[in-house]
C-alpha cells in the first residue's frame, strides 16, 4: 500500500508580491491530546505564536458547546493569554476543548484538544507459587490493569528478604510477551528458589512509581516423568496485526522446547533477520522470538512468516499480516503569516500524509468556509483578492487514526 497525499491548507504562497509579517497576532499550535490525574492541578496553553496577546480576546468550547469559566471555580483563565489552569480536576474535566482567539482579522482558532484523565487501577493479587515441571515450557501471568494511556510492563526478580533488591531479567530462554506474560522456553533449577520472586510492574504517566501487578514465586521443580520429546513448542504468536506509521513494533514468535529454538522471519518470502542495529533486526536480546521494526514505513505492509526449528524437534512455522496505518501529518508547513497585495492572485496549498486518505475540512474565521470567492478543493486559491478576504484560514485533516490542524493568517493590504 502506498501513502496516500492530498494537497491541503497549511499556509499560503502568493503568485504576485506578499511579505510576511512577524507581529500580527496568531495563535500557537496546540497539541492534539493533554494528560490529566485526578486532583492535580496542570494547564492547557493558548498563547500567541506571534503579536501581542492582548490584541486577542479569549474564549473556549467544550465539546463544541460555550465554556462558562464564571460559574466553574475550578477553572482559571491566566491573564493576556487564552490558557486554562485546572486548579482540581476531575474526570467531569475530561472532553473535546478548542480554544478561540478574536482579532480584527476575524476569530482564530486551535485545533481540538482532547484533554483525558490518566488513570491506573490495578487488581487486588495474591501472591502465588508454582512447581512446574523441569525441561518444560511454562508461563507466568501478570493481569492488565485498568489503564489510559496503556501502561509499559516489566518483569523483576526481587529478593524475598529485601524487595528493594532487584535486577532484570537476562535470560534467552525467557521472553516478555505482549499480554504481559513470562514466557519460559524450559524451565531450569536455575528459575526455582524461594529466595526471589519474579515481579510484574506497570509504568504510567498516571502513577510516581511503578505498579506491582503480580507476585510469582517458582518454589521448586517437578521432574519429567515422560521421555524427553524435544519438539518445538508454539506459547505465543502475534496475529495479523496494524501498526502506525513512524511507530516501534515487534511481531512475536515466542516457541519454548529444549534445546532453545531460534527463530529466522522473512517478509514475503524475503530474509528480513538483518543485523544488529538495523531498522528491521530479529538482534534485540530475545534470540529471534520478535522481530523488531523501527519508525515503521508503509511499505513494511505485508506478510511475515517466522520459521522456528532446534534442529532436533520438527520445524515449525506462523505467518502474520502487518497492515500499515498512518495518522494525518502535514508534510510541508509554511509561514503562519502571509501579506498580499489587494488584486493579487493566491494559492494556498499544502500536502497532507495519511492511510487511509484524510477527510479534509476548511474553516475561515474559526466557521466552516462558505465564501464564494474562494475555491476550495486541493487548497484555496482566491483570484484577485480583496482586503474582505483578510482573515484566519483553516484546514483540518482527519482519519479514523487521528488529525491535524493547521491555520493561516491572511493580510491583504
Amino acid at each position: 500500500m502506498s501513502v496516500i497525499r492530498a494537497c491541503v491548507v497549511l499556509g499560503l504562497l502568493a503568485v504576485a508580491s506578499s511579505q510576511p509579517v512577524n507581529n500580527l497576532p496568531v495563535l500557537k499550535e496546540a497539541p492534539q491530546e493533554v494528560l490529566f490525574r485526578e486532583g492535580t492541578p496542570f494547564a492547557v496553553e493558548c498563547v500567541t505564536a506571534s503579536g501581542d496577546g492582548k490584541l486577542f480576546k479569549y474564549k473556549w468550547t467544550k465539546n463544541g458547546q460555550p465554556l462558562n469559566l464564571k460559574d466553574n471555580a475550578n477553572i482559571v483563565q491566566r491573564q493576556n493569554e487564552g490558557t486554562l489552569v485546572f486548579l482540581r480536576p476531575s474526570i467531569s474535566d475530561e472532553g473535546a476543548y478548542q480554544c478561540l482567539g478574536e482579532s480584527q482579522y476575524g476569530t482564530a482558532s486551535t485545533r481540538v484538544i482532547q484533554i483525558r484523565r490518566t488513570y491506573l487501577e490495578a487488581q487486588k493479587y495474591e501472591v502465588q507459587k508454582h512447581t512446574p515441571i523441569e525441561g518444560r515450557t511454562f508461563k507466568l501471568d501478570c493481569p492488565a490493569p485498568k489503564a489510559y494511556p496503556k501502561p509499559d510492563i516489566e518483569w523483576r526478580s526481587l529478593q524475598a528478604a529485601d524487595p528493594i533488591v532487584s535486577g532484570e531479567i537476562q535470560d534467552a530462554r525467557i521472553t516478555v510477551g505482549p499480554d504481559g506474560a513470562l514466557y519460559f522456553a524450559n524451565v531450569t533449577e536455575d528459575d526455582a528458589s524461594e529466595r526471589f520472586k519474579y515481579v510484574c510492574l506497570a509504568s504510567s504517566p498516571a502513577v510516581d512509581k511503578p505498579v506491582v501487578l503480580a507476585e510469582h514465586f517458582i518454589s521448586s521443580l517437578k521432574k519429567d516423568t515422560k521421555p524427553q520429546d524435544h519438539e518445538v513448542v508454539l506459547q505465543y504468536a502475534s496475529p495479523d496485526t496494524t501498526a502506525r506509521v513512524g511507530d516501534m513494533i515487534f511481531l512475536y514468535c515466542i516457541y519454548g522446547g529444549n534445546p532453545l529454538a531460534h527463530p529466522d522471519w522473512f517478509k514475503d518470502g524475503k530474509d528480513v533477520n538483518n543485523e544488529p542495529g538495523a531498522r528491521i533486526t530479529r538482534y534485540n536480546r530475545s534470540v529471534g522470538k520478535r522481530l523488531l521494526i523501527r519508525g515503521v514505513l508503509p511499505e513494511d505492509e505485508g506478510v511475515y512468516r517466522c520459521a522456528v526449528d532446534n534442529e532436533v524437534g520438527k520445524k515449525q512455522e506462523h505467518t502474520m499480516k502487518l497492515t500499515v496505518v498512518g495518522a494525518p501529518k502535514f508534510t510541508k508547513k509554511p509561514e503562519k503569516i502571509t501579506t498580499v497585495k489587494q488584486g493579487d492572485d493566491i494559492t494556498i496549498p499544502c500536502e497532507v500524509s495519511g492511510l487511509p486518505a484524510p477527510k479534509l475540512t476548511y474553516t475561515y474565521s474559526a466557521e466552516p468556509l462558505k465564501s464564494a470567492r474562494v475555491t476550495a478543493a486541493n487548497g484555496f486559491s482566491i483570484k484577485k483578492i480583496e482586503k474582505t478576504d483578510s482573515g484566519y484560514y483553516g484546514c483540518n485533516a482527519t482519519n479514523e487514526y487521528g488529525s491535524a490542524y493547521y491555520e493561516t493568517l491572511v493580510n491583504v493590504v
